[in-house]
């Protein structure tokens, strides 16, 4: 989705107020200090140890030739940088909505979001995985981003697997509520909608590769309920992506949603013949040649 045209999902939302409550509220506060555990241990220190020459783990290159077709878009670093605020909002939303309920609700979103921090942490132990992107720093986000991510941590993406498995999340608390159903449509389609966006412009920064959003939707199909994130739902999301643009040649736009499919099928494909949802992902990073 372009830059200029990306509507935040919930903007009447403020993600302030999720930051000055939800760490001191007695029924979040505990989940709230787990997941900043979960992202220091899984994906800070991570990356951390490696860059200073602590670890010595394997470490990959995932860019696939089709990433070449997707130009780099500077812009839309607005997009990807409204990751961590677009689930605060979400989760305001469901305060102000559910009152009490909407804190049980966020409480279990932020204990979601911790599980896929340790979930992708297990892939990133095994091999940590890098692309190709430019050194730009026009814009002073992009300084940001060099300084503080090395960019080891790539299969899977954890920007796509938490955009899109929020809203898998929000799908399944929203249907133990008494809202209307008209009510939850509407938020569920203002949740995709941005959860596609924030899944596109980690493309068009070329933060990931098309690689790294095939690994992140396998993390949500087969580490979680079999009917949590289905096949139905990764085919939609994929055909989703870039729908709405003229950034990518139409052409290339089908190649990119085959290949991503394509991946998909053949890690679950793999899982089902694995006692550990982990292996088929950790044999891809142990095979693959970029």
């Amino acid at each position: 989705m372009k830059s200029e045209i990306y509507v935040k999902p919930f903007k009447k939302y403020s993600a302030i107020c999720i930051f000055a409550v939800l760490p001191f509220h007695p029924i979040t506060k505990k989940s709230v200090y787990g997941l900043l555990h979960a992202a220091w241990k899984n994906f800070y220190i991570i990356q951390q140890k490696q860059k200073m020459h602590l670890t010595s783990i394997p470490l990959i290159s995932v860019d696939h030739p089709l990433d070449s077709k997707i130009p780099f878009i500077p812009k839309n670093i607005r997009i990807y940088m409204d990751f961590v605020n677009f689930f605060c909002r979400i989760m305001r939303m469901l305060i102000q909505r559910l009152k009490k309920e909407g804190y049980k609700a966020s409480k279990e979103t932020v204990e979601f979001i911790s599980s896929l921090y340790q979930n992708a942490g297990e892939i990133y132990s095994h091999a940590l995985s890098t692309t190709k992107r430019p050194f730009y720093i026009g814009k002073p986000k992009f300084l940001v981003i060099h300084l503080f991510d090395p960019h080891y941590l790539c299969v899977p993406s954890l920007h796509v697997a938490i955009v899109a498995g929020v809203w898998a999340k929000i799908r399944e608390i929203l249907s133990e509520t008494d809202l209307s159903d008209e009510e939850k449509k509407l938020i569920l389609d203002e949740i995709y909608t941005g959860s596609v966006a924030i899944t596109e412009s980690v493309l068009l920064v070329k933060q990931h590769s098309i690689n790294c959003v095939a690994g992140a939707l396998y993390l949500l199909s087969a580490s979680h309920s079999k009917g949590f994130f289905t096949e139905d739902d990764v085919e939609k999301f994929v055909h989703c992506l870039f729908a709405n643009d003229n950034y990518v040649e139409e052409e290339d736009k089908e190649k990119i949603r085959k290949h991503i499919i394509s991946m998909y099928t053949d890690l679950m494909d793999k899982k089902n013949s694995q006692t550990e949802w982990q292996k088929p992902l950790h044999d891809w990073l142990d095979s693959y040649k970029a």
